[in-house]
């Protein structure tokens, strides 16, 4: 054996060379190894070779050191080599015994659309419009964020804490638009409202609690509630929101008062006031997730739930992802102290606390008053594109009586004929590039109601609204034609 330089080194090779003596069962039945002077020799290497060699052997337990006697197999390695009892090292897992999937399998999941700008016609409010997002201003934000006296907040470890410069825009700048007086030790930041929903739910939800969900009603609420063992209790929606007063009991409550997902309706003051009324006889709570209540086209923004909450039963959501950018991830919960300090323990053992930059970055947009001009002008973006889709969804869809659509959100509710088919229309319009929610999907299991469309005009240009509301009634009628067919 030459010493010359390999991709394998020398003394690899010579523990080899061993291994396969050691399987052959060459040094059984106490036969010694031979000396290192020995095995040097006949190999043409150096000793130091042949000792590394031994040592690695030693240390893996194959061959073992007998003072003064000399080395010997330690066991046999083609015994160690062949197949034994019991699992094998390289068995694959069989996660399926082990995985604790908390999923609601009678429940549908939520559609996302992460391609939708690739569609022509994406009827859907999840993604933002890619020309109305604010570039310049944020970019600035973001670069101030990292400079003087905020990068040390933008680059911290905050442990659990929130941006003070972002709470405090919250709750000055913010929050009195939607009636709501608040301290910062009132506010949590987190990752958009749906984090708060899922942090609000291991706090106070469980087994034994009932809570009201509007039906039809928010999908991923409904998953959030069902996967902490709560039962659902179903409150239908009508005109003027939630049917609390048909309710049975419940102890707690999750309402999108503002605009109701899915159908946009506002929640009438007199419905406010009586849940107000039952949440104190039975010591419970309200969860409101304030859902597109920046947007509303007549009059001014209906006044919060939480605005009317004297005893600090209701728990408020909010977020930024609508009317600025669902990939900023960035909401907050307002609710009393002790609340808020329980929802901060419970997110410190998950994520502690969102990206420093992007938390500095939201408070100096708010306080340059970029927020302010950005709402001014996705209301008007909104409200245009409003009045196009319900002047042409009226023109183009069918329907059994004349529709009118709440002057807000950032959606619609359509009402189909009865035989229309929302699932089976749903999917010839994503093959023809059109993206629309069907409606049957937002309702609990056994409720449904197939002839209900839900179309967004958040996402898509005005310009596209027209257009491709018109060839939607066509794939309608196509579809009617080829059911009846």
């Amino acid at each position: 054996m030459s010493e010359d330089p390999g991709p394998i080194p020398v003394y690899r090779r010579v523990r080899a060379l061993l291994e396969e003596r050691l399987t052959a069962g060459l040094y059984d039945n106490g036969r010694p190894l031979p000396s290192t002077r020995f095995l040097a020799q006949e190999l043409g290497v150096s000793r130091n070779t042949v000792t590394a060699a031994y040592d690695e052997l030693i240390a893996l337990g194959v061959i073992e050191s007998r003072p003064r006697i000399g080395l010997f197999a330690a066991a046999p390695l083609a015994a160690q080599s062949s197949p034994q009892p019991g699992p094998a090292a390289s068995t694959a897992v069989d996660w399926s015994t082990i995985l604790r999937v908390r999923q609601s399998p009678e429940l549908t999941r939520t559609l996302g659309y992460p391609d939708a700008f690739d569609y022509p016609y994406p009827f859907i409010s999840s993604q933002p419009e890619l020309r109305s997002f604010p570039v310049r201003a944020w970019m600035r934000a973001l670069n101030d964020a990292m400079s003087g006296p905020h990068l040390r907040y933008s680059i911290r470890d905050s442990v659990d804490e929130d941006d003070p410069l972002l709470v405090e825009s919250l709750c000055s700048e913010v929050l009195p638009a939607r009636g709501i007086s608040a301290t910062p030790d009132h506010v949590l930041i987190t990752s958009g409202a749906q984090q708060g929903l899922s942090l609000v739910t291991d706090v106070l939800l469980g087994p034994d609690k009932v809570i009201g969900v509007e039906n039809p009603g928010y999908l991923d609420a409904m998953h959030i509630f069902a996967r902490s063992g709560a039962k659902l209790l179903p409150m239908p929606v009508d005109s003027h929101g939630a049917a609390i007063d048909q309710a049975e009991h419940f102890d707690a409550a999750y309402l999108t008062p503002s605009h109701h997902h899915p159908t946009n309706v506002t929640l009438s003051l007199q419905r406010r006031n009586l849940l107000l009324q039952l949440l104190a006889q039975r010591n419970g709570f309200a969860i409101e997730d304030d859902y597109d209540s920046e947007f509303r086209f007549r009059g001014r923004p209906t006044p919060s739930l939480k605005s009317l909450d004297t005893a600090g039963r209701v728990i408020y959501l909010g977020s930024f992802t609508k009317f600025l950018s669902a990939g900023l991830r960035i909401g907050f919960v307002v609710a009393e102290p002790e609340v808020i300090d329980a929802l901060r323990a419970e997110r410190h053992h998950r994520t502690k606390h969102l990206p420093g930059q992007i938390q500095r970055a939201l408070g100096l947009f708010i306080q340059s008053g970029e927020y302010h001009k950005v709402l001014r002008a996705q209301r008007r973006r909104l409200k245009q594109n409003w009045a196009t889709i319900t002047t042409a969804t009226v023109r183009h869809l069918p329907a059994d009586e004349i529709a009118t659509f709440p002057p807000g959100g950032m959606c619609i509710w359509y009402r189909g004929p009865n035989w229309l088919n929302a699932e089976d229309v749903a999917r010839r319009a994503h093959q023809k590039g059109i993206l629309v929610a069907d409606g049957s999907r937002y309702y609990l299991p056994g409720t449904e109601q197939p002839n209900y469309l839900r179309l967004g005009f958040g996402s898509i240009p005005h310009d596209a609204i027209e257009p491709g509301i018109a060839l939607l009634g066509e794939l309608i009628r196509e579809s009617r034609a080829a059911t009846q067919g």
